[in-house]
């Protein structure tokens, strides 16, 4: 009874070594390792404890590989950390400084607009200021130019009177005078406008001396007939006088007015191009800031990409270092039951 159930203790044991064993051979690392362990042992067949201290060597050069790979991933992982919290704390401060710039740029261009328009309203004043100064020129020369004919009619009408007082005076002696008197009458008005307030009057002073009337009376109203014109020529020149003076009054205020416009629109177009100025170089800024947010971004995604990959390696080679342990604790396991057959069952499966 005893033997019967040593041989079925043995049996099982062959069973699950034989299970273990074939397990083992179907990993390319565990037929590898299995491979290492049939050479050992063909060499000294009842070497086991050095096999298993051969494959305990080994276990422990995988897990030296497993924390030195751990220790550069966490150096890894903390440069990622510290990129990316650099980079996130300049995306955060370029985002401040990129939506206050923006928040500049609608009140900088509503300035911008109210200058432009200040300075065309300027303009507006300053040409209709030209245009009176213009017209006012027109007029003035309008008003010299009547001046001047009039001066020229009001020393034509003296001449023309001395004239007539000299015909009249020789009428005594040259009967002819008459007819003389009548021509000069006729030629004088002809060159006067029926409209001046002389026409009657050079007109019927003239008509006088056919009418009966002294020579010496008829003279002295010539005399008063021409202090009149003097007169009036007088006032003419005072009034011009007073036009020119008024004149040049009106086209210097103009003038003036003009002056301090042309200041102001150069000052207000000053302003305008300070506003284009800085609204090139807050829109410059912008793009600045916003590429620099872009770039971080860019650099923080890359990190992260960076690191998530590092990670994944990390998993997977230490997955696969952990079933390369698993793999040794077994065959070690194996080993540990000194079961000399182990050989036969190793080059069963290999």
């Amino acid at each position: 009874m005893r033997t019967t159930s040593l041989v079925l203790i043995f049996l099982i044991i062959s069973v699950i070594d034989t299970k273990s064993i074939y397990e083992i051979s179907q990993n390319e690392y565990g037929k590898t390792v299995l491979q290492a362990i049939q050479l050992t042992l063909n060499d000294e067949p009842a070497s086991f404890g050095k096999t298993i201290d051969l494959l305990q060597d080994l276990k422990k050069g995988i897990q030296n590989d497993q924390d030195e790979d751990s220790g550069l991933l966490n150096e890894r992982l903390q440069t990622c950390d510290s990129h990316i919290s650099q980079n996130s704390q300049i995306i955060s401060d370029s985002q401040t400084k990129l939506a206050q710039a923006q928040e500049q740029v609608g009140p900088l261009e509503q300035k911008q607009l109210d200058k432009k328009h200040q300075a065309e309203d300027k303009e507006g004043e300053e040409q209709r200021n030209n245009d009176r100064i213009n017209k006012l020129i027109q007029q003035r020369q309008e008003s010299r130019q009547q001046f001047e004919n009039k001066r020229d009619e009001l020393t034509s009408i003296v001449g023309a009177l001395s004239e007539a007082k000299i015909i009249i005076t020789s009428i005594k002696t040259d009967p002819s005078a008459f007819i003389q008197l009548k021509n000069h009458k006729e030629n004088i008005l002809n060159q006067i406008q029926k409209s001046s307030m002389f026409y009657t009057l050079i007109h019927q002073t003239l008509s006088l001396i056919q009418q009966g009337t002294s020579q010496e009376k008829v003279i002295r109203i010539i005399d008063d007939l021409i202090d009149e014109v003097y007169q009036v020529q007088k006032l003419e020149m005072i009034a011009d006088d007073q036009r020119e003076a008024d004149f040049i009054k009106t086209k210097i205020r103009f003038e003036f007015a003009n002056t301090r416009l042309s200041t102001k629109i150069a000052e207000l177009r000053a302003d305008v191009q300070q506003s284009q100025q800085q609204l090139l170089e807050l829109n410059n800024k912008i793009a600045i800031y916003q590429d620099l947010v872009n770039l971080k971004i860019k650099e923080n995604s890359d990190w992260q990409q960076s690191c998530n990959d590092a990670q994944n390696s990390h998993n997977g080679l230490s997955d696969y270092r952990s079933q390369q342990i698993a793999i040794i604790d077994e065959c070690i396991s194996l080993l540990q039951g000194h079961d000399p057959e182990i050989m036969q069952f190793i080059q069963k499966f290999i």
